[in-house]
């Protein structure tokens, strides 16, 4: 019997370490054609900076108040099509981009960090000449917007913060993610299967949103989409962001936090800790609206964005 082990063992180590070569091959040989070809379609610009290009849009005139939009972590340029016109209508120009490892943005050999997102959002402030703008997140996007605020306030005038992610749960997170090399096998060969659910969690009605799953589907097919995302799930607080709300409580900004009250990533019940950790922030539930709740009720979140944007800009 402990002849037949050591084989059995020798074999599982050969396995590991054929996938492990194999994963690293394609990781450092991926073919990005397709993301090249599908920007040259997209109507959309490119900014680019020593870690790559960010694909942008920009709406609106140039000498009005701005709201730069930060996506989720499932999210990209498109997530914000339901409420580009109606921030537009109301006086604004508005930016929306692709977060780097997302969208047709490019996907930096780098650790997917807060830094990295902060610089990326500066480099689209920078673009736009304004000195100061508004912020909107959804999810993940949240997160990135507020850390920004915290380390550079002097550019920002308000916070709409829609969907927050960065609550933790009770189950936490799973240590696999930060295993090397495992979690770098499962997240290449099976993290588009993984995340595939969470995304049809963010939405009460499948059916009314299939094109927004398409999408999805669509952007979490190119090349370096599950790198990015498991990175991103290492090295920045998509789960777990509780100490920066609690910084952003003493952040003297306008903030508003809308929430879908069905949200199953992020349940709507983290709105009671929100009076201890962020006191003056003003909270909106939606009815009826899980996660992505700016596209499943973006009429009234579009109202109520416009709404606080307006009892700051025009008092």
């Amino acid at each position: 019997m402990l002849r037949l082990k050591h084989p059995v063992l020798l074999a599982i180590v050969l396995l590991v370490a054929l996938f492990s070569a194999i994963t690293l091959y394609q990781y450092k040989n991926e073919d990005l054609s397709a993301i090249m070809a599908a920007r040259q379609t997209s109507e959309a610009m490119l900014l680019n900076s020593d870690l790559g290009a960010t694909r942008y849009k920009v709406f609106g005139e140039d000498n009005i108040p701005t709201i730069i939009l930060v996506h989720s972590f499932n999210g990209f340029l498109e997530s914000w099509d339901r409420n580009i016109d109606a921030l537009v209508d109301a006086g604004y120009r508005v930016v929306s981009y692709d977060l780097f490892g997302r969208g047709l943005s490019d996907r930096p050999w780098v650790d997917y960090d807060l830094a990295l997102f902060r610089d990326q959002l500066d480099s689209i402030i920078q673009l736009t000449g304004a000195s100061k703008v508004h912020l909107a997140g959804t999810s993940f996007g949240c997160v990135i917007a507020s850390d920004f605020a915290l380390h550079q306030p002097e550019k920002v005038l308000s916070l709409s913060l829609i969907g927050p992610a960065g609550w933790p749960s009770a189950e936490g997170r799973s240590t696999v993610l930060d295993t090397p090399i495992i979690g770098d096998l499962i997240f290449h060969y099976f993290g588009k299967q993984l995340i595939r659910p969470t995304v049809d969690g963010y939405f009460i009605d499948l059916d009314k949103h299939a094109n927004e799953i398409a999408q999805w589907d669509r952007f979490a097919s190119y090349p370096g989409f599950t790198r990015a995302a498991l990175s991103i799930l290492r090295y920045s607080p998509v789960t777990d962001y509780t100490a920066g709300w609690k910084e952003l409580g003493q952040l003297d900004k306008p903030i508003l936090f809308i929430w879908g009250k069905e949200d199953v990533s992020f349940p709507f019940s983290n709105t009671e800790k929100l009076p201890l950790l962020i006191p003056d922030a003003k909270i909106i539930g939606i009815d009826d609206a899980a996660h992505w709740v700016n596209i499943e009720k973006a009429a009234q979140v579009n109202r109520a964005i416009i709404s606080f944007l307006n009892s700051i800009d025009r008092p």
